[in-house]
């Protein structure tokens, strides 16, 4: 967590912790990703590995965004800049919202899959997650249909934020993106003057 902006001020910068946990997370989130395209079908050894780390790495992802919200309801955090209009900052927001969604959603409709049959999921041969609810065709059956149709979202909500980065940097070169950046410098005539919480 970061130090406590002074009195009346907002920080700069989001804290070294979220930067940290952003940046790993949007990482996973491209591994994870990347493996379940290239999945095969049918029964290998292969397929059981790549299967081993979709899994780990999604519990992973699961515990970092509990921490990043944890570590946010905690923080001071940046307001959000002035110079972008109301309708962008509002959808900036709701972006934001399902991105947690996502990154809640989809590792725990991967578990109920996994673990409805009883089975624990064994994270990086670290530790097991045993099963939290009895054997269920039929949480097994719902938890799917959220894994299998929630790919959809993953790629258009997570499309939509890396696109509104990229115009921010390229395009509105605005400090938006430099408050995940650590050390990066703001322009001083846009540093926040009143904390309030930015969409993140």
């Amino acid at each position: 967590m970061s130090p406590s902006p002074a009195a009346g001020r907002a920080p700069s910068h989001f804290p070294a912790a979220m930067i940290a946990i952003h940046w790993t997370t949007a990482v996973l989130m491209a591994a994870v990703v990347v493996i379940a395209w290239i999945i095969p079908r049918g029964q290998s050894d292969y397929k059981n590995w790549l299967l081993f780390f979709h899994e780990s790495i999604g519990l992973t992802l699961l515990a970092l965004t509990a921490l990043r919200l944890i570590v946010r309801h905690l923080s001071a955090l940046p307001e959000e800049s002035g110079l972008v209009p109301w309708l962008e900052a509002m959808a900036a927001r709701v972006t934001h919202v399902l991105l947690y969604v996502i990154l809640l959603a989809m590792p725990v409709s991967g578990f109920f899959f996994r673990t409805a049959r009883g089975d624990a999921v064994d994270v990086f041969g670290l530790f097991s997650v045993p099963p939290l609810l009895p054997p269920s065709e039929v949480v097994r059956k719902a938890a799917w249909f959220v894994h299998t149709n929630g790919q959809v979202a993953v790629y258009v909500v997570i499309g939509l934020h890396a696109a509104a980065a990229l115009f921010h940097l390229v395009v509105r070169r605005d400090d938006v993106m430099a408050r995940m950046v650590p050390g990066a410098q703001l322009t001083p005539a846009r540093q926040p003057a009143e904390a309030r919480p930015a969409a993140e």
